[in-house]
Parts: structure tokens; C-alpha cells; sequence
């Protein structure tokens, strides 16, 4: 029997619809069901599915139709800002709260392999430090954040989720609007009650999912006029380009 179980590294984001899930199978089983499909399409573990909105499971579809209208409003009224609050999970963790390397954090196995970010622009940043994955001994570890300092002050984090093994992703081609190299991305801006902001690019590749977070609006940036959605994704390409090592 094929069964599938979602743990806390699933996500459905509107208007993203990037779906991460951890899926559990028999050996050679390469495809395993959407939730609530009775056939096609099937998820692939340890790569990235797209899937037209008439391929997905009703449950999926009402949710993609919804951020699918969202998305056309915001163009329409110029207003795409996603609202975000204060105090949500996804805000870089403070800087008291991070550490130096894996080894002073846990004695999580590392599974992950971090892209090696060194010959990139990111890499002559001020390095913060890792964000605390939370692994209990042994346990391995498939997600790393990593957080940097630009020369101008702004905070940006880097969020690799490893789909090797058990691991998938799902997109919904109706809201793929951007891309790094030949792989769909999700750019977004979010904007919290208080005015805080962060400009967010989503992307995933067939082995990794990749979000890249800045303290910014990068359509209108508070410091440099360079640092724009175009060095974003620049940026963006570099990280993807990278050794696939262990590096800061």
C-alpha cells in the first residue's frame, strides 16, 4: 500500500501555490498521488511537478483558482502587496538567536548539501549565522537557513529545503510568472501591519527548494537603486549556479 503523510514542511502558499511535501512510499514507487486525486497526476519525489489547474485535485484547485484571481487583481488595482503579520513565522529568526556553523547548534545529521555560495555576490556579505533547525540527535536535518548582512545594513536570508529521497514540490503553472534559469519561480513582496516589508523569491530546481528573503521592498529600494528586482534575481541565478558544497 502507497500512503502519503504530510509533516510541518508542508506548505501551500497563495499566491505562490508551492506545495513542499514529505511523501512516503513502497520501494520503486516513483509516483505517488496527490492527495484526494482518484488518478493523474502524480507526484515525482526528490523533484519539481508542475501541474496545469485542471490536473489538480479539487481540493488543490478551489485554493489555486482563489490565488490565481488574487494575482490578477493586484495587477489590475497595482496593489500586490501580500499582506503578512508582525509576527509571522517566516521573518528572518533575530540575530541573538543564530549560530556560527551546524556543529554549535545540534547534533542533527546534515543531510542537506548547502549551495557553496562563496563565489557569488551573497558570499561577500557579512555572514549572521544559521538559524536553529530544531533537530534532536540523529535526526536528519533537510532544511538550512542561512542569514547575511549587505554592505547598506539590509538582512537577507537564504532557505535551502533539500526533496532528495522522500521530498517533492508542486507548482501551479497558472501562477508561474518568473523564472531563474529554467526553473519556475514565485516572486512576492509582503507587507506587515506595522510596515514592515520583505521581498521574497520562491524557486525550485529538481533536487532543492530555494527561498530568498530580503528586509525590502526591492520594486523600491530604501537604500541603493541597485538593489532592485533585477539584482534579485541576479542573485538569485549566482545561488543557483553555485558548487552544490558545503560552504558559507
Amino acid at each position: 500500500m502507497r500512503t502519503l503523510t504530510w509533516r510541518n514542511t508542508t506548505r501551500l502558499i497563495a499566491p505562490a501555490c508551492v506545495m513542499l511535501a514529505a511523501l512516503v512510499s513502497q520501494p520503486g514507487v516513483a509516483c505517488i498521488p496527490l492527495p484526494g486525486a482518484s488518478g493523474p497526476p502524480c507526484v515525482k519525489t526528490g523533484k519539481l511537478n508542475v501541474f496545469g489547474l485542471d490536473e489538480l485535485p479539487p481540493w488543490m484547485r478551489k485554493d489555486a483558482r482563489v490565488a490565481i484571481e488574487r494575482q490578477a487583481t493586484a495587477v489590475t488595482t497595482d496593489q500586490n502587496d501580500e499582506r503578512v503579520d508582525d509576527d509571522d513565522w517566516e521573518w528572518p529568526a533575530p540575530p541573538e538567536g543564530l549560530y556560527p556553523d551546524h556543529a554549535s547548534m545540534n547534533q542533527g545529521r546534515l543531510i542537506i548539501q548547502p549551495r557553496d555560495v562563496s563565489r557569488t555576490e551573497l558570499g561577500t556579505y557579512r555572514f549572521l549565522g544559521l538559524e536553529d533547525d530544531t533537530a534532536n540527535p540523529g535526526e536528519p536535518v533537510m532544511t538550512v537557513t542561512r542569514q547575511f548582512e549587505r554592505p547598506d545594513g539590509v538582512i537577507l536570508s537564504l532557505t535551502e529545503n533539500a526533496l532528495q529521497g522522500s521530498g517533492a514540490a508542486v507548482m501551479v503553472r497558472e501562477l508561474i510568472h518568473d523564472w531563474v534559469g529554467p526553473w519556475p519561480a514565485v516572486f512576492t513582496v509582503q507587507r506587515a501591519p506595522s510596515g514592515r516589508v520583505r521581498s521574497v523569491l520562491d524557486w525550485t530546481d529538481d533536487g532543492t527548494d530555494f527561498t530568498l528573503m530580503v528586509l525590502d521592498d526591492v520594486r523600491r529600494p530604501r537604500g541603493a537603486a541597485a538593489y532592485d528586482k533585477a539584482w534579485l534575481f541576479r542573485l538569485a541565478q549566482e545561488i543557483e549556479d553555485g558548487a552544490g558544497t558545503h560552504g558559507r
